[in-house]
Parts: C-alpha cells; structure tokens; sequence
C-alpha cells in the first residue's frame, strides 16, 4: 500500500534485491517500477555475491536524489549551449528544456517530501543551476494546490526553470557579491525578463503563455516590480507563482557570503509581504503547504538531539524525523528514525543547520540500503 512499510523483503525473478521489509512506499509510480522489476518473495536462500551491487544500482535508480543530480547535469549543459554559443530555433533547445520540466513533475509526484528535503539540505551544486530547479519545484508545489490544469503546470514549472536565462552570466557573478549591486548590475537585472523571454523565442519556444510568465515573474502586486510596473490583477497567477518561487528559494539558500534564512524563517518573512510584493493567496499556500517543519528542517527534541525533518504528517507539529546528533553533540553514524508524537522525541523548537554534518540525504529518506 502506498504510505506503509512493505511488509516483505521484494526480489526480481533472479533472485535479486530490491527493496526491504520495513521501507516505505511512497507512490503508485514506484509500485509500478517494483511490479515491472519482479515483486517476488524468497524464503531461506543466501542472497548472491553480487546482490550488493546490483541492490546499489536499482536503489540509484529510485532515488529521487540520483533523479536530481541528473536533472541538474541536464541543466548544466543545456545552460552552457545557451551561453557558449549563438542559438537559434534548430537547436530544439527550448523542447529539451520542456522535457526537463516534465521530469521535474514526475520527480515532485513520486516523492514530493524528499524533493522538498533537497531544496533546504543540496548543498552539492552550483546555485545558478539549482535555483531554477527548485524554483520550479516550488512552483509546481503552488500550482497543483490551486489546482491549475496538467498543460498550465507543466507550463509553470517549465518558466520556472527558463526564467532567469537572460542573467546567468550575471547570477555568476552576484553570488560571490557581498555588496549591493552596481548601477550597471541593476539595469541587467532588471532587462532580464525581457532578454529571457527573448531568448525562449530564440531557442523555438513559442508558446505565448511560457513566455509571458517569464515576462511578468518580477512585478508586484503592489505595481513596484519590473518590467512593467503591472499591479494587482493586472498579471497572470503563474507569473506569480513563479516569483514566489524565486523570492522563498533565494531566501533559504545559502551564499559564501551568508547563510539562508532557514525554511520557517523564510515562510514568516513572505507572511509579512503578502498582499504588498508577492500574492496573498498563494503566500498562504505556499506556509499551508511547507508546514510548521517544512521536510529539510533541523530542530530540536525534548531529549536534546538534534534532527531533521523528512516528511510531514496529518499533525504538522508532529511530523517524521530523524536524529542526526546525540545530546552530547556527537554525531549518530546512522540517523535513527524518531517518533514525534512520543514526548521523549516531541519538537521543541527549529535550530540553526549543523554545519559539520554531512548530509546523506538518500540515507535520511531510506534510499541508500545497508
């Protein structure tokens, strides 16, 4: 059942492992992947000496981490093409950037609680990279809980992921810059839209909805944004969709120069501007839908570990954990999986990341098998 520990050890027709008693099945896509693998049961024999391996290989496989990193090298390329080199529409880039979008999609329905762990823990890539992709997961977040038609999220998700294309170079740059931004460096910033939207066209992108929610993704709702000083109602919801994405991204990830603001920090600032820079409506989503302790969170418990959030429960001020630091400081080789609802191991309070920790995150959502 989906949600539940699989209450057997499942092997393929060779006798192969693939996933363990106990661990837990979190969508009807990743049944379907075991069932089309095998699904069998064995009883008292000794597993084969390369089980280990190819037990290795098919939990990458499932992985919704492994599913990121090659996302994020997809990205990579696509990004440099742009960059390095004149595009125009032969290059089908901009169907290529579709195809991303859309496994992006598929990577938030298969486990959307990891996924959302991913954008408060990756600290492994490339921000210019990676702020796209977890903009765009955050906006696919906020457009399925208003309940916007498959085509319009799948569109969102992929403006997301192109809408700071005619600033790369620049966020190379302003990532490493600690001071404000030049004159010059404001006026880019501000043409990027534009030259986003441009470039889309350039690269065969001719949907006019793609491109207008890249266009509008910076104004406001109080008319101080840009291009266009539009106000109100004046823009489209998936434009703010998206720059709410880039607003709770940019907030929560971390710079050399600072650290980000952790999740719940973040969500309380956004609170503050709803109905002035960034959507009411969709700022409420956006706190309803990460919860007290969003997934990725650290907090503390009533016995003094230290642990982080993986997944949410009907009661978000319960929700799943795991202990990653003992309350002598020292720091668990295994995190261990503790119950929130019991008193020992209730949340006390969010703290500030460990930085010395660092992070499995395929063995905090049970995707690394012993």
């Amino acid at each position: 059942m989906v949600g539940e520990p699989s209450p057997w050890t499942i092997y393929d027709s060779k006798g192969r492992l693939l996933l363990k008693k106990g661990m837990i099945l979190f969508s009807q896509r990743q049944i379907l992947k075991l069932l089309a693998l095998g699904g069998f049961i064995k009883i008292n024999l000794d597993p084969a000496p390369e089980v280990e391996k190819i037990t290795i290989q098919i939990n990458d496989a499932m992985s919704p981490f492994q599913q990121i990193d090659e996302v994020v090298s997809r990205l990579e390329s696509l990004f440099n093409n742009i960059v390095n080199r004149s595009v125009n529409q032969n290059d089908a880039l901009g169907k290529q950037f579709y195809a991303v979008s859309k496994s992006i999609v598929e990577l938030c329905e298969y486990d959307l609680d990891a996924t959302i762990g991913a954008i408060h823990l990756d600290r492994n890539h490339n921000y210019t990279v990676v702020h796209p992709l977890y903009c765009s997961i955050i906006a696919y977040v906020l457009a399925t809980s208003i309940k916007l038609s498959e085509r319009r999220v799948n569109l969102t998700v992929a403006a997301a992921l192109t809408s700071n294309l005619g600033m790369f170079e620049l966020q190379n740059v302003l990532i490493n810059q600690a001071g404000r931004l030049s004159q010059q460096q404001r006026a880019e910033v501000e043409k990027h839209t534009m030259r986003s939207t441009v470039l889309l066209r350039r690269i065969g992108v001719t949907d006019k909805l793609w491109t207008e929610i890249v266009l509008q993704h910076h104004e406001k709702i109080d008319g101080t944004g840009y291009p266009r000083n539009l106000k109100g109602d004046d823009f489209i919801k998936e434009a703010r969709i998206v720059g709410l994405a880039d607003r709770y991204h940019a907030m929560v990830a971390p710079r050399d120069y600072r650290v980000g603001l952790s999740p719940t920090e973040a969500l309380k600032k956004i609170f503050k501007e709803r109905g002035a820079e960034v959507d009411e409506e969709l700022s409420r989503i956006l706190i309803k839908k990460m919860g007290v302790y969003p997934p990725g969170s650290f907090v503390k418990l009533e016995n003094d570990e230290i642990a982080i959030v993986t997944r949410l429960t009907d009661n978000r001020t319960k929700p799943s954990v795991k202990s990653i630091i003992t309350p002598e400081g020292r720091i668990y080789s295994t995190p261990l999986q503790r119950d929130s609802s019991n008193l020992r191991h209730r949340v006390v309070g969010l703290c500030r990341p460990a930085e010395k920790y660092s992070k499995d995150l395929s063995e905090l959502w049970d995707y690394k098998l012993d």
